[in-house]
Parts: structure tokens; C-alpha cells; sequence
């Protein structure tokens, strides 16, 4: 059996590396991932105070028919 030389070990984790070492994130592609999320948590914050204020506009206007209705039968 034929094990591979050192040089040969090195130049395969040279390779290997690389080929990893382009697709790492760097310090400014997590910081401008972080400040992404921090735009979009805001924009789904408005928008969860939207549904809920029409949701409640919705629920207060079943209310207000349910109540006519029953006032009138």
C-alpha cells in the first residue's frame, strides 16, 4: 500500500482551503447581514401593528352588526 507524501497531504489541504476559504463570510458581510435583519425586524413590526389594528377594526365592526342584529329580532 502507497501512502501519499507529505508534500502531497499539503498540496490536497491547500486545495481544499482554497476552495473554502472564498466562501466564508467576512466581518463586513455579517455586519451588513446584521443591519439587514435589524431593517426587517422594524418593517415587520409595523406590519404585525397594522394587522392587529385591522383586525381589531374588523372584530369591532362584527360586534357593532351582531349587536344591531340582535337588537332588531
Amino acid at each position: 500500500m502507497t501512502y501519499p507524501t507529505l508534500e502531497d497531504r499539503v498540496t490536497i489541504l491547500e486545495t481544499r482551503l482554497d476552495t473554502v476559504l472564498p466562501t466564508l463570510a467576512t466581518k463586513a458581510d455579517i455586519a451588513e447581514i446584521k443591519t439587514e435583519m435589524a431593517r426587517l425586524e422594524g418593517k415587520m413590526d409595523a406590519i404585525g401593528n397594522r394587522l392587529i389594528l385591522q383586525f381589531a377594526g374588523i372584530a369591532i365592526g362584527v360586534a357593532g352588526i351582531t349587536f344591531a342584529a340582535v337588537k332588531f329580532l
